[in-house]
């Protein structure tokens, strides 16, 4: 079955997928002018460069084709375990840090009335594991950090929040990264939508629990 948010997931992900490595060697692919000239008040000619962003698939006559191929060479490779390990200084220092990933935990938390001990109930995860990183000893990969946000029900700017907390953001030259961002935008937590948004871009899933 496939859901109709998907075709409003790919137009969001022409419009922000920005590897354009991968993008600009598809078949079709016709690289746009990126230097334009202009004339100023005095009548002086100068160049210059347009953007990257000129170069996303939004951008081209053939997007709907070009996105098709692209998908089929999709794989994702972007999994990683649960937490790392801190080192002694980052502990110390984010004992005294207002934006560490525990105090930023606890301000989302508060927004949803949820417990951070429990927050992690809809997920695979080790619970002592979780007691390790809620006590400052490890950070969260950024994985579990996207898998917590579906889960929990965080919004975009909350799950934003706790990825920046442990140095993380979204990054779209990511195919996982664009198409998780999409969701929590768009408030999609319900699971089989979820798992749709995934398969539609061969996504390994997120330790979330079925």
């Amino acid at each position: 079955m496939k859901f109709e948010f998907i075709e409003d997931l790919d137009g969001y992900f022409c419009e922000k997928y920005a590897n354009y490595d991968k993008i600009c060697i598809l078949p079709g692919y016709r690289m746009p002018k990126m230097q334009e000239t202009t004339v100023d008040a005095f009548g002086r000619k100068y160049s210059y460069t347009l953007p990257a962003e000129t170069m996303r698939l939004a951008k081209q006559e053939k997007c709907s084709s070009l996105l098709v191929e692209l998908k089929s060479r999709m794989t994702d490779k972007n999994f990683s375990f649960s937490f790392r390990p801190l080192g002694f200084f980052q502990r110390i220092s984010d004992v005294f840090s207002k934006d560490s990933f525990q105090k930023t935990l606890k301000a989302v938390c508060g927004h949803h009335n949820a417990d951070p001990i429990s927050v992690v109930d809809g997920l695979e995860i080790n619970p002592a594991v979780w007691k390790r990183i809620l006590s400052g000893e490890f950070y969260p990969s950024k994985p579990l950090v996207l898998a917590l946000g579906l889960s929990a029900h965080f919004t975009y700017q909350e799950t934003k929040a706790l990825l920046r907390s442990c140095g993380y953001d979204f990054q779209f030259e990511d195919v996982s990264d664009t198409v998780i961002s999409y969701l929590l935008l768009k408030e999609i937590y319900n699971k089989e939508m979820v798992q749709a948004a995934f398969a539609e871009y061969k996504l390994l899933p997120l330790p979330i629990k079925n």
